[in-house]
């Protein structure tokens, strides 16, 4: 039997859902906006695949360490791949920060790995 509790949130979450598909046909919505929106979905969806897909919490906690892992360096390659082809301005001022993080990063993982940097 299901909660009644997760049927309310499941239920809320459908109309949600539903009122965000009606919305850009009846009025104009900022893409940035459609797109954190779907970030959103895709990132509830996949966590909720690896809950079905794993057998404890153990498997689930491995699961979600692997797909944030996948999902940054999926991020970081669009991100080199579009400053490289000119689709991102690098004038933005977030990409000093995002340099900053992936230098310590990199540095982390290398330390972490017993590695040197190149």
């Amino acid at each position: 039997m299901t909660d009644p509790a997760f049927a309310g949130q499941l239920s809320a979450l459908t109309a949600a859902l539903e009122s965000f598909e009606k919305r850009p046909v009846s009025q104009e919505v900022p893409k940035e906006a459609l797109a954190g929106l779907k970030s959103a979905v895709d990132d509830l969806r996949l966590r909720l695949w690896g809950v079905l897909s794993t057998g404890s919490a153990d498997d689930y906690r491995s699961f979600q360490e692997r797909f944030r892992l996948r999902r940054a360096a999926e991020i970081c390659e669009g991100i080199e791949s579009e400053l490289s082809t000119g689709l991102l301005s690098p004038r933005h001022e977030e990409l000093r920060r995002l340099g900053e993080a992936a230098g310590a990063l990199t540095r982390r993982i290398l330390d972490l790995a017993g590695g040197t940097e190149r």
